[in-house]
């Protein structure tokens, strides 16, 4: 690389770094969200081993209990839904609705709210091929694995947004 263009490139990443700039889904060092304890209803494991993965990817921690945590994350209530929306002339579903709702709040770990109580919902319509019944088990779950992976990432950006917001 020829000189002036490295000062160049080296200038712009130090004006960004000091001007507070984080990577898309990043957590800044200061956050109470670098350490997070999840508690509550954790029955989903593909929610929660996702949730894990992206919040250690985003350069926090799950801490191992709610006093070592800079933020608690209580699950209040997570379930899943399955309703069908068309029927064959058989009687049997063609189309299903199936919903993945989380509703969740954020607290200190002494209990001080940070985040009120808000709901997390994911929708996705599948068509029922009723001619391979175990391929459209098959093709449930893993629809059913990727509403739970988009819910945590939704989750992760709406409580670094909130308590960046929060405490600034």
């Amino acid at each position: 690389m020829n000189q002036p263009g490295f000062v160049v490139c080296a200038g712009l990443a130090l004006l960004l770094s000091a001007c507070g700039f984080h990577p898309r889904g990043s957590i800044a060092r200061d956050s109470l969200a670098k350490t997070i304890f999840v508690e509550g209803d954790t029955r989903f494991e593909a929610f929660s081993g996702e949730f894990n993965q992206l919040l250690r990817s985003s350069g926090g921690t799950l801490a191992a209990s709610s006093a070592a945590a800079g933020a608690v994350i209580h699950i209040v209530r997570g379930r899943q839904e399955r309703r069908p929306i068309t029927l064959s002339r058989q009687g049997r579903a063609n189309t299903y609705d199936l919903v993945f709702r989380l509703e969740y709040e954020v607290a200190t770990p002494g209990g001080e709210i940070l985040l009120p109580r808000q709901e997390i919902e994911i929708r996705r319509d599948y068509f029922n091929d009723q001619s391979s019944p175990l391929g459209q088990m098959a093709e449930e779950g893993l629809i059913r694995q990727e509403m739970q992976k988009e819910a945590a990432q939704l989750l992760l950006r709406r409580i670094v947004y909130g308590l960046r917001s929060g405490t600034s």
